[in-house]
């Protein structure tokens, strides 16, 4: 990028435009909002702040707009972007065509991104195929376990699993949507900081960070580049987190989780909430069970996260390759496509009631006999 000059104006829908109204002191997205409805542009908005001809703000009066708007720093912006360039990530804002379809900065969205890695389609349309999962960072393994569950699940059936790179159910997340897309997967995983883009946090994630990219999922943050997560980043980050996705799975949330900030930004943003079942007496999942009590969904098994997709967006499952089992003699003979009770099992076996049940069972979990309703069973 060519140097500017201290005095010359940027050009219309300039990217460091929006980046320097982004790193304003106490602009931030609300007011920005209003400055790009009074200027048209970015670029205006910027020209008119350096001759002190900002307008009054939210909040604001006319002086304290007018000295806001003469700090604002586009030789900064553009050191930035140079450490941008210089980490491999790429500068969004709501001129680009792939900034979040559904984020307005009038609602508090960030005015700037910073991406490494991918920034899939899947995740900026107007319906996010993608599933949030979070949950504690003191995570039980069962816990962990599961996360990392729902993320494979998620990302075969080709939602992205978005989450915040901590400890506990986020990295079991992140791992989980790795190992899925090198097997294969048409989906990956997106990570979502509260510092910069270049800066993985914690730092203990650095190998989980470059292995997410490697897997060719991406890193997004709105914090300044180089920048470590600013007192109270969290929360907002975890709004963004809700606001990539069309579903939240919450995994063991504590009674004073961090993901319980995601889920209440989910249910503000009309997503839907999904939760793991817990004991009652379990503190450890007080959050959880307080999210099912207010009607979030219950998670009971892996695929029940990526369902949880609103139905015009719903991807379909990869059909799973199933080896034909042959059953054993005297199954061979006895079962076909037609159900037989086990009153008929008993007649052609000559066996006693337990035995066949015992049989029939163990068909079933060995994948040549299903079981009907009724007490009905077929060959498969």
């Amino acid at each position: 990028m060519r140097a500017r000059t201290a005095d010359a104006p940027p050009p219309a829908d300039d990217p460091l435009a929006y980046l320097a109204l982004a790193r304003a002191p106490g602009v931030g997205p609300r007011r920005a909002a209003a400055l790009l409805q009074a200027f048209g542009s970015a670029a205006a908005a910027v020209a008119a702040g350096r001759r002190g001809a900002w307008p009054a703000l939210p909040r604001w009066t006319v002086d304290r707009s007018r000295a806001a708007g003469r700090l604002v720093d586009l030789a900064a912006a553009e050191r930035e972007f140079r450490r941008g360039a210089r980490v491999g990530a790429r500068l969004l804002t709501p001129a680009d065509a792939v900034y979040p379809a559904a984020w307005r900065p009038e609602d508090d969205w960030p005015l700037a991104l910073w991406v490494r890695g991918a920034w899939p389609a899947a995740v900026t349309g107007p319906v996010p195929v993608a599933v949030a999962i979070v949950g504690p960072r003191r995570a039980s393994p069962e816990a962990q376990r599961f996360a990392s569950e729902l993320a494979a699940a998620s990302c075969r059936a080709g939602a992205w699993v978005i989450s915040g790179l901590a400890f506990g159910v986020d990295a079991a997340a992140h791992r989980g949507a790795i190992l899925a897309a090198r097997a294969g997967a048409h989906a990956a995983t997106l990570a979502v900081l509260a510092g910069g883009a270049d800066r993985a946090h914690p730092a203990a994630h650095r190998d989980l960070a470059r292995a997410m990219l490697d897997a060719g999922g991406g890193i997004v943050a709105a914090a300044p580049i180089g920048a470590a997560p600013a007192t109270g980043a969290f929360p907002v980050r975890n709004r963004w987190i809700a606001g990539l996705a069309s579903v939240v799975a919450v995994v063991e949330a504590g009674p004073r989780s961090g993901a319980l900030h995601t889920a209440a930004a989910a249910l503000e943003l009309g997503r839907e909430v999904r939760t793991t079942p817990a004991r009652p007496w379990d503190a450890h999942a007080a959050g959880s069970l307080a999210l099912l009590r207010d009607g979030a969904a219950p998670l009971l098994e892996p695929d029940d996260a990526w369902l949880g997709l609103p139905a015009g967006v719903r991807p379909v499952p990869p059909r799973a390759e199933r080896t034909v089992r042959l059953p054993p003699p005297p199954w061979d003979a006895i079962l076909s496509a037609a159900p037989i009770d086990v009153d008929g099992a008993i007649t052609a076996t000559g066996w006693d009631v337990g035995a066949v049940l015992a049989a029939l069972e163990a068909g079933v979990v060995a994948g040549w006999a299903a079981r009907l309703p009724g007490g009905r069973y077929r060959r498969r």
